[in-house]
């Protein structure tokens, strides 16, 4: 059947009679339904789906790893000719801890764990000294109270001053001055002792690595903050309680 019929229409004319003249009349196009909407909808979901998995499945690692550009013996220092970055996709727990995405984060770092040609290079095969080239580094345990109640923080500089015997013999020198905070790491804490943080200095010689082992062990340490300071004695600078006069006594 047609959608175009044609009424007829008189026009104002003469008296002899108007002529019929036709006019189309046109159906009018009904709209869309819902269920075709929603199938069209579905469609369209379906086909851009279709192409997102295929971009996914096309498309190449967009994280790039540090990997060995040759053997790597224990011991030694890496440049950035020592390793190269390689799109790879890691699982994400992995990608998380085990790998380096930086080539400049591993510049200067020792190796401590054989890595071959071709591996990737994660965190427990490496160490980066944190302190400069020729300072060497030291932990140990110190109650908050005598770490300046523990507020120090890394960069800070500390003199490190020590107390040896007890009672009248008793005395406090000057260790090292102005080592470098690297590291102040809260720890736990009791009613006997109190909190406790473990501290990593930063000290210039072995003579002064030594000095203050022997302090750590023998006697009792703390640490004053000198960032700024330059009012600290020299080390080896010794303070002895001054020595208490006998009472005298009586006489007849």
């Amino acid at each position: 059947m047609s959608d175009v019929a044609y009424a007829p229409q008189r026009s104002a004319g003469t008296a002899a009679g108007a002529a019929a003249v036709s006019r189309p009349l046109r159906r009018r196009s009904s709209l869309p339904t819902g269920r075709a909407v929603v199938g069209g909808l579905l469609v369209a979901l379906s086909a851009l789906g279709i192409f997102a998995a295929y971009t996914r499945a096309t498309a190449g690692p967009t994280q790039s790893y540090a990997v060995a550009r040759r053997d790597l013996p224990l011991g030694g220092r890496l440049t950035a000719e020592d390793v190269v970055l390689l799109p790879m996709e890691l699982p994400p727990a992995m990608a998380e801890r085990a790998g380096f995405s930086s080539v400049r984060s591993l510049e200067g770092a020792t190796v401590v764990g054989p890595i071959r040609r071709g591996e990737l290079v994660q965190p427990g095969d490496v160490v980066r000294k944190r302190s400069g080239p020729a300072e060497l580094e030291i932990s140990f345990a110190i109650e908050a109270s005598r770490a300046v109640a523990g507020s120090l923080r890394p960069g800070e500089e500390v003199d490190v001053l020590a107390t040896f015997g007890g009672g009248a013999d008793s005395y406090s020198v000057i260790v090292v001055r102005h080592a470098r905070v690297l590291a102040a790491v809260g720890g736990g804490s009791s009613l006997a002792q109190g909190r406790s943080e473990t501290i990593t200095l930063a000290v210039s010689s072995s003579e002064e690595a030594l000095a203050l082992a022997h302090a750590i062990n023998a006697g009792e340490v703390t640490l004053v903050r000198a960032t700024g300071s330059s009012g600290s004695g020299p080390p080896g600078q010794t303070y002895r309680a001054p020595a208490q006069e006998k009472p005298r006594s009586g006489g007849a």
